[in-house]
Order: structure tokens, then sequence, then C-alpha cells
């Protein structure tokens, strides 16, 4: 296909500052990836312009990336923002990057306040308006501290991903979308929902800093549905925006970054590139979801949860073979094993979560699915 760029009542913090002030997007790469080109040229697009754009390349060499913020933004206009490329080649996860970013002394030392951070992927493009819908909703609820997109796909702009995201009550990630579905506003009535997708999130400067970004154990996958939770349990709201639109196409899920391909491909146009298979990315994937709910989980339950995944993992595993897939089984083995392998990180993980936690678990509880809800999910899928 031809590529076009294009509530629940709970207790909240209030925002003391103003949403007219700047806001700085955030752009983070592993080099010149085949994608952002164009996700730069959709920033550069944008009708309103973010006050500061930092294009944060994470790639072991330096100077691959150099001259691509300027190009999108060659065209001079007054509304032209401040645009900066910076290196931070020692940058694990994309929070880190972040951070590392924001610590620069040339970003410092610029002196102009940051209340907002909207991130981005190099293989996320924002539609036009997508950053005026964003900055138009946190303006109307000053207690939202992060503020989510509708997510389609990279190859097919009508299909979609995600419009926010919630969990099952053993911890599985939910989206309420079946693959290759259509986008024709079945979901466009959510507002307060339990988190949202990190990429072309707008996250309150103080918030980010407070919560100190995503769990960096996370690697690549949950990182915003952490980054939410948190918030909430900190006591500020986290909505979706259905009208911001973020194309994505999910290169780390779909096991697309070591894909030698120049150009995404979409033959049969279901909205997935044909080179992708998510196989590559299972076991990470698995293993955040392990260690995601040993850091949810109370303290007492801690054990029941520990034992509850190695058990789970097996079965899963015996169900992959099965299933004539051996290589998925020895992922179902080892994402436990190796999450579990890691105590120090969860240790931190929790510690940081309790230093932050304003308001009980029980809270999310309305925004959760209940087990009603997988099920006819899952049958809907079949």
């Amino acid at each position: 296909m031809t590529e076009t760029l294009p509530p629940v009542d709970l207790p909240t913090t209030t925002a003391s500052i103003p949403v007219t002030t700047p806001v700085t997007a955030v752009v983070v790469t592993r080099g010149r990836t085949r994608y952002l080109e164009r996700a730069l040229t959709a920033l550069a697009a944008s009708t309103r312009r973010p006050a500061q754009v930092l294009l944060v390349d994470v790639a072991p060499t330096r100077g691959a990336v150099d001259g691509l913020l300027e190009a999108a933004f060659a065209r001079p206009d007054a509304a032209r923002p401040r645009l900066r490329t910076l290196h931070v080649p020692g940058a694990r996860t994309f929070g880190h990057a972040v951070r590392g970013a924001l610590a620069d002394p040339q970003v410092r030392s610029d002196g102009s306040p940051t209340t907002w951070l909207w991130l981005l992927h190099d293989d996320s493009a924002p539609a036009p308006d997508a950053l005026a819908e964003l900055v138009r909703a946190v303006g109307h609820a000053r207690s939202v501290a992060v503020a989510g997109v509708k997510q389609r796909t990279w190859t097919d702009p009508e299909r979609l991903l995600e419009v926010g995201v919630r969990t099952s009550p053993a911890g599985r990630r939910l989206t309420d979308v079946a693959p290759g579905e259509l986008d024709q506003g079945q979901l466009d009535g959510r507002e307060d929902v339990l988190g949202v997708g990190i990429v072309g999130a707008l996250v309150r400067r103080d918030v980010w800093d407070e919560l100190g970004g995503p769990d960096p154990a996370l690697g690549p996958f949950g990182d915003g549905a952490d980054l939410s939770r948190r918030a909430r349990l900190a006591g500020h709201r986290v909505v979706v925006v259905p009208t911001a639109v973020v194309r994505h196409a999910q290169a780390g899920h779909l096991g697309l970054r070591s894909s030698d391909a120049p150009d995404p491909a979409d033959r049969d146009g279901d909205g997935v590139d044909d080179a992708a298979d998510p196989r590559r990315s299972y076991a990470a994937r698995r293993r955040a979801t392990v260690h995601q709910r040993l850091v949810a989980v109370s303290l007492p339950l801690l054990p029941v949860v520990t034992v509850l995944a190695l058990v789970a993992g097996l079965g899963r595993s015996l169900v992959r073979l099965a299933a004539k897939q051996p290589g998925l089984a020895v992922d179902e083995l080892r994402a436990p094993v190796e999450a579990l392998l890691r105590p120090l990180a969860v240790a931190r993980a929790r510690a940081a979560a309790r230093r932050t936690r304003r308001l009980p678990r029980r809270t999310l509880r309305p925004l959760q699915a209940g087990w009603r809800d997988v099920w006819a999910l899952d049958r809907d899928r079949r």
C-alpha cells in the first residue's frame, strides 16, 4: 500500500504550572534507521510546533544522524523550534536516552524551561495535528500528567494498534484491538486509562523527574505501562487522546531492527511489514511482563507470584511444544527464570515505586480488565 503521512473518578493531584509553556520533543534513534527521515519529516509538519526538538542518537559511533534534523526543518519560519542533535552512546533504554539528553550541558545551559516532554521513537510519525490535540487535552484538565495517543500502523494508516492499554487480573497487557483491525472510531470514547504507550506520549516534565522515567530493567517493552501505572499511584491522571494520532512501525516488537530491507513493505495490506517476525522479540517481552508482575504485586503476595511465574512458564512451554513451536517453548521457560535471577533489579524497581506512591494499589482496579473481559476478547479473537 502506498504510504501517506497523514473516566474513572480517582483522587488526583493538580498541576501548578500552565500548559502553555514550551514543549520539548525528544526523538530517540540508534543511528540512521530506515524510518528516521520520515519520522522527522512528519514532526516538522506539525501544526503546533514544539519549542525545542532533541534528536538523541544512542549508536556507538557519532555522526550518522548529523544534519537530518536541520534538513527536516529546512523551511525557515517564525515558529521554527530550537534544534539539537545529541549523542548518548551509553544509553541502554529509551528512558536512559531521554534522561541523558535532558542532562546534557548544552540543553541545561539553554535556560528555557520545559514543562512538557513529547516522547517519540525513530519509527513513529505523528499526524500534523497530534501535538495540538495533546496540548488541548492537557490544557482542559491540569490534573493530567501523562497524555497518550492513538497508535496506527506504519504501512497502513487506517489500521489500529492501540488506544490506551489495560491489564488483566494476572497482569496480561490488553489493547482491545484485534490484529489488522480497521480504525472506525470504535475506541474513541476512551479518556482515563490505566496506561498508554510511551510513543507519542506527552509527559509533564516534573512528573518525569519525580518518577525517574520508566523502569530501566524493562528494556524497550512495557515502559509506557510502567510509567503510567506509577504516575497513577503518585496521584496523577493518565489519559489517552484519540484525536492525536501517531503512526508506529513497532520495529522492536516486530523484530524489524535487524531487517536489511531498505524500505518497509506491506504487499498484503494488513498493516504489518512483510519482514516482521514478532518471535524475535518474544523472550524480551515475556521477561519484561514477569518483571512487571514481580514489581507491581504487594509484598505478602510476592512469593506466590514467584512460584506462579515458574509454573506458568512450564505450562506455557508445554503448550508451545504441542503447537510445534520449540523456539518459543524455550523462551517461555527462560523468561521467568531470567526475571527471577535479577532480584536486585526487582528490589530497586519496588523501592522506586514505593517512594512515589501516594495512593493504594486498589485505586487501579476500576481501570483494569475483568476475567469476563479477557474471555470475551479471546473469544472474539478466535
